[in-house]
């Protein structure tokens, strides 16, 4: 199977997407909703070491512009396994935001454990951006998949442990 790309004629030149743009889209889809609604209660801010910030934030700009260049090969060895871990990594992860949504946008459900997987609205990315890597075949999305998730997962769980010193005391 050849990876695929969708190629658009707008004003007779051929655009390609390619397929990679898939993994950021879907990544992204419930932080658009959650940056449209009103936050219900705005929880503690969080000290978080600068250099721990600053990996997250490069992480996560790689992890979003990185599959851009990528397109998805989904004929590789074991690609249909990967797929079925991206898919659950995935479903975890929306999973974990409807529970948000519905459960009033209380910040304590951002870091609470789903299915027994602490921090889920951490972990399940970073496990769906490594899977991803896999399939867009780069090193370079691995790097920035594990650098993103260790800072992301870092600084996720010393946000749930203010909210836990909050709502014990």
């Amino acid at each position: 199977m050849e990876k695929w790309k969708i190629k658009l004629t707008f004003l007779g030149m051929i655009i390609t997407i390619k397929s990679g743009a898939l993994i950021p889209v879907l990544l992204m889809l419930p932080n658009v909703v959650w940056i449209l609604l009103p936050k219900a209660d705005a929880g503690e801010q969080v000290s978080v070491p600068l250099f721990v910030t600053i990996v997250e934030n490069v992480g996560r700009a790689a992890v979003l512009i990185l599959p851009l260049f990528y397109s998805l090969d989904l004929g590789k060895r074991s690609s249909t396994l990967v797929m079925i871990g991206m898919g659950l990594a995935l479903t975890v992860y929306y999973v974990s935001w409807i529970r948000y949504f519905v459960g009033g946008r209380s910040a304590a459900l951002l870091g609470a454990p789903l299915l027994g997987i602490p921090l889920p609205m951490a972990v399940a990315p970073t496990l769906f951006l490594v899977l991803s890597s896999y399939l867009t075949s780069s090193w370079l999305m691995l790097s920035a998949s594990i650098l993103f998730g260790v800072a992301h997962i870092w600084v996720s769980a010393v946000s749930l442990e203010v909210e836990k010193l909050i709502v014990g005391s």
